[in-house]
């Protein structure tokens, strides 16, 4: 039995069903990838919450979350995202199956029809313009938002490594814009980007459940009969395979703990074949407790409070973040590069072992739950082949030791970011 279907509805409109009876919920998923660029980021993000919280046939929050409770308690949520270079836009509602309504209502129906509605007929005026209270709400919170994300130093040390290291790609671009982008998107900004998702956007529907294919598919085709489509397809990610030098940024702010992030170029182009191993490696360098960065960095030295890195097979990169006091921070660099070297000389096959069996089952768990399902194969809508869980995992098992040994020879350290205390005057 095949785990997902791929189904082409229109020129970038498709849907992915993956036909499960063992969960209690159906989640459905609307999403739309545009290219990520700083002048359109923030009113995407804005216009994605904005349809999330009303629509025509209910204008008000308070009048959305009745109709969700009618649906046996369904919930709604509007999010951005990025995959690679391009911004992800997705609605995401999930609702109980069919097989547990007491009245024989189709759920997931009235649910379908409902995700679609909050595009095609969102609350407009008489004018055809959004409402100016409902702009300046998803401004307000998205505003708040994005000066939560300033406030909590670990995603912002992150987003500041990406500024310095992918300054001039757009994969710097915060999927949730700016502050000053938030503050100036005006109603038009809105009305061009919700025709951008219809006309432009690759579209994506992903459904995880017992949601009839076919409901979905006359659904599609009904919504985007009368829609123009000049599609734009996902970009490529701009690829540098290696650094020329490595950039040191330092930065004083009024903490508790700082922050170290340190940024690698990877030389293996975005998806390539070789994505198996590459992400093997990622995880016996500093992945799962088994990791080098974790025994060592972390544990057996105790250079830091935390020590991960995470690759980005999309963007070719490896960021590592550390929570770390600024007296510890060259130490730990110094450390990290060590245990790079370590894995390049073969000095890793307990971790080989271990991330062999503990890589794959967290690959295969994303199958258990099926929100983290829905979410997989909406994060791959721009990816032009997708894998289901258990492809993943396959091909993890397939991985030698030699291969994770030459992929520690394809990182090359960029930029080192350090977040540290402000010092007494």
């Amino acid at each position: 039995m095949n785990d997902f279907k791929k189904t082409g509805v229109l020129d970038g409109v498709n849907i992915i069903s993956v036909e499960a009876d063992r969960f209690k919920t159906n989640e459905l998923a609307l999403t739309f990838a545009l290219p990520l660029k700083k002048e359109t980021a923030s009113a995407n993000a804005m216009l994605i919450k904005l349809l999330a919280s009303c629509s025509k046939a209910y204008p008000s929050l308070t009048e959305l979350n009745k109709k969700l409770a009618l649906l046996y308690g369904a919930t709604l949520i509007g999010a951005a995202s990025t995959s690679g270079e391009n911004q992800t836009l997705s609605l995401i509602i999930s609702s109980l199956d069919d097989r547990f309504s007491i009245d024989s209502q189709s759920i997931s129906k009235e649910a379908l029809r409902l995700l679609f509605s909050l595009v095609f007929e969102p609350r407009l005026d008489e004018n055809g313009n959004f409402f100016s209270e409902d702009i300046e709400r998803e401004r307000r919170l998205l505003i708040e938002k994005l000066e939560a994300e300033e406030n909590e130093k670990r995603l912002y040390a992150l987003n500041r490594l990406k500024q310095e290291m992918f300054k001039n790609e757009a994969y710097c671009v915060n999927p949730n814009g700016s502050v000053e982008g938030a503050k100036a998107v005006t109603n038009e900004d809105l009305i061009d980007a919700l025709r951008a998702f219809k006309e432009n956007a690759l579209v994506q529907v992903t459904a995880v459940g017992c949601t009839d294919l076919r409901v979905i598919e006359n659904t599609v085709s009904e919504c985007f009969k009368a829609v123009k489509r000049n599609y734009i397809a996902p970009v490529k990610s701009e690829f540098i395979p290696f650094a020329k030098e490595v950039k040191t940024v330092e930065e004083r702010q009024t903490i508790k703990q700082g922050k170290l992030v340190l940024g690698f170029r990877v030389n293996m182009e975005p998806d390539d074949e070789r994505t198996p191993e590459m992400r093997a490696f990622c995880d016996i360098f500093g992945g799962g407790p088994y990791s080098k960065l974790f025994e060592n960095v972390r544990e057996k030295l105790s250079l830091c409070y935390y020590c991960s890195a995470r690759y980005d097979r999309r963007k070719s990169c490896i960021l590592i973040q550390c929570g770390c006091e600024e007296e510890n921070m060259d130490k730990a660099v110094k450390e990290i590069m060590s245990q790079l070297e370590d894995i390049k000389n073969g000095n890793f096959k307990e971790g080989y072992e271990a991330s062999k069996i503990g890589l794959s089952d967290t690959l295969r768990s994303a199958n258990d739950d099926p929100a983290t399902l829905n979410v997989w194969y909406l994060s791959e809508c721009c990816d032009n082949r997708i894998l289901s869980p258990d492809d993943s995992a396959d091909n993890n098992e397939k991985v030698s030791f030699d291969a994770v040994k030459k992929c520690a020879g394809l990182l090359t350290l960029d930029t080192v970011y350090k977040l540290m205390s402000r010092k007494e005057e």
